[in-house]
């Protein structure tokens, strides 16, 4: 069997996306990380690679305002969608596949406002026959934009009240996206939100009840295993 290869495309200005998506994955897997943020960041040569698998992380940037990289990384993902590149991509990282793939009409800020903390969404009939989740799970969130348009022929996996679309699949365009981070794991999940606390409670939050959460599944180990699968 040949190894996965995989490629983590990290965008958050924290650098805190790598460690947890790393830790979900197989121990026999080539994994390459890099971090974004500038253009400079994406090697000429990157697609030489023959990645298998690339995953787009999170990030504290809003998908509404253009970074320094965005144009090449628009190109990459348009490129590796067309060589039949499995992509995932997790709150940004989602919000940017259907930015490169849909256009800029497919992304916004939420007009409900800021969501964070552990919060419920409802799964899809696809996503509990795919994934193997409940009707409803609590998972990680921590966002002011959202997508608003998938690309064609996409299967939605997650809803809730704040973002309609939480999670998809594309099996044509090889995408799987989710609003939400299943890579956050309690502990890690509730270390940002303790590291956001001035930010959150400037919104009304009380951190302090928040951390008493977590989530309701192993949602990176799901996530990541479909995906590799």
């Amino acid at each position: 069997m040949n190894p996965k290869k995989i490629l983590i495309l990290d965008y958050s200005t924290s650098r805190v996306e790598t460690s947890a998506i790393k830790r979900w994955l197989p121990a026999g897997a080539q994994v390459v990380s890099l971090f974004i943020d500038t253009k400079e960041s994406f090697p000429d040569n990157l697609m030489e690679s023959n990645f298998t698998h690339i995953i787009h992380s999170g990030s504290e940037l809003s998908i509404t305002k253009r970074a320094p990289f965005t144009e090449e990384a628009i190109a990459f993902i348009q490129e590796a969608r067309d060589k039949g590149i499995w992509q995932m991509g997790i709150c940004y990282g989602h919000q940017l596949l259907c930015l490169a793939i849909v256009g800029k009409d497919a992304v916004r800020k939420a007009p409900a406002g800021f969501e964070v903390g552990w919060k419920k969404v409802t799964f899809t009939n696809k996503a509990k026959q795919i994934l193997g989740v409940r009707d409803t799970e609590v998972v990680w969130q921590h966002h002011f934009d959202e997508v608003v348009e998938l690309p064609k022929s996409s299967e939605l996996l997650a809803t809730n009240t704040h973002t309609k679309i939480q999670a998809y699949i594309n099996y044509e365009e090889h995408l799987f996206g989710s609003q939400f981070h299943p890579e956050f794991d309690r502990e890690s999940g509730n270390h940002i939100y303790l590291r956001d606390r001035e930010l959150l409670e400037s919104y009304d939050y009380d951190v302090e009840k928040i951390v008493e959460g977590g989530p309701s599944l192993e949602m990176g180990k799901i996530f990541l295993d479909f995906f590799l699968g």
